[in-house]
């Protein structure tokens, strides 16, 4: 089966400044206006062409003579949108949380494998390897994890992302002959799913092989604050995977919709009859509030649309790709930091980022070129980021 890496980029989180208003008012990206515009011009024209039909034939198109039982209508629409504000930057913030975590805890792994093992002289060649082991297999579950989250909308499972390579793909590559034999349901996005999992314990298998691969083994408490720290990240992703799993309840959603949907282009209905007197004045009046209304009430509906799912390639979803890339950098510092330019320069090779220019290197048996150094993607320039994900301003 063909290697693939994700067709579609997201470019979120959008970054700003609250202090300046006016470029919030008239920033396009990542704004609701393009998508909800042209409802506020359809309700709009519907104003106006109910309102030429009423005053041309004298039709009997307004909408009772009160407009009291559609304000109350308007007051439940608020309390249902605002709880679905609520909840869906809940699970927002939810989904930000579970992805620090687990790109914090891969951090923190390899930081303290390297700071454990280092503190008995474990600097002989199999030391390295161990923790070069630790370090890549630390960042297969931070990408593994990042692939699942892009999983509905790129279709790439993450037993096919082009870092998973060598005896870790051996291992996570679905057994099609087993799940048939044992009549195990599967999938390409259940299998995609058991990648994590997988990975997580390869990594606690590399920690507790400290024991005979470190000249000198660091003590129990030290693997077992290891062992904690890979069970944090499993913990992330299963909430990851938990919220992915677990929408907001159909039928809250589907009510909310329903009456927003049903309040708002009723809303030409219930001004017409306030239309009979000065037309001119009348009808511009009541298209200008005709629009505004739909643009509050539609707009916060789509913005808890987008919230509900931060995994797409939308302005304001999360690069977890991106992010888990960042990780990338710090980890391969760390070893650089550890082990010297020749283990870091074979981390990078195992992850895909220096492919391209292969150089001969007794560590991986590979051809990696001397010139690719390990911190300097564009000689030529003194702020590269790489095609990391989204950063503010501040940090460029």
């Amino acid at each position: 089966m063909a290697r693939r890496t994700r067709t579609k980029t997201p470019s979120g989180p959008v970054f700003y400044d609250t202090k300046n208003s006016v470029a919030i008012l008239m920033q396009c990206h990542g704004s609701t206006w393009p998508k909800v515009i042209p409802w506020c011009i359809i309700n709009v024209t519907i104003m106006i062409v109910l309102t030429f039909l009423d005053t041309r034939y004298d039709l009997p198109l307004a909408l009772g003579e009160s407009s009291l039982g559609h304000n109350f209508t308007g007051l439940i629409i608020s309390f249902l949108l605002a709880n679905r504000i609520g909840s869906a930057l809940d699970r927002y913030s939810r989904y930000r949380g579970f992805i620090g975590t687990v790109l914090q805890d891969v951090r923190d792994l390899v930081q303290k494998a390297i700071v454990f093992s280092r503190r008995n002289k474990n600097n002989d060649q199999a030391a390295k390897e161990w923790r070069s082991e630790i370090a890549y297999r630390s960042l297969l579950m931070a990408r593994t994890t990042a692939a699942n989250t892009e999983f509905p909308l790129s279709q790439i499972p993450a037993y096919d992302v082009v870092e998973l390579g060598g005896p870790e793909l051996e291992f996570c590559r679905p057994d099609l002959e087993f799940f048939h034999h044992a009549e195990i349901p599967h999938s390409r996005g259940i299998h995609s799913f058991r990648v994590p999992l997988k990975i997580a314990q390869l990594i606690r298998e590399t920690i507790c092989s400290q024991e005979e691969r470190l000249a000198t083994p660091m003590s129990t408490s030290h693997e077992m604050n290891l062992l904690a720290t890979a069970e944090s990240i499993l913990g992330g992703y299963h909430g990851i995977r938990n919220l992915m799993l677990t929408p907001t309840p159909f039928s809250l959603v589907q009510m909310v919709h329903t009456i927003t949907i049903i309040y708002v282009f009723t809303l030409p209905l219930v001004f017409l009859k306030d239309a009979r007197g000065t037309i001119a004045t009348n009808l511009f009046e009541d298209c200008f509030r005709v629009f505004f209304i739909t643009y509050g009430f539609l707009g916060l509906m789509l913005v808890s649309q987008e919230l509900d799912d931060p995994f797409g390639d939308e302005s304001n979803d999360f690069d977890v790709t991106g992010c888990s890339e960042f990780t990338l950098d710090d980890v391969v510092i760390m070893i650089h930091d550890a082990d010297g330019l020749e283990w870091a320069d074979a981390l990078r090779y195992k992850m895909n980022l220096n492919a391209s220019k292969p150089i001969k290197d007794e560590i991986t048996g590979t051809m990696m070129g001397e010139s690719d150094s390990l911190l300097i993607r564009k000689q030529d320039d003194d702020i590269c980021l790489g095609g990391r994900a989204s950063v503010p301003n501040w940090m460029v």
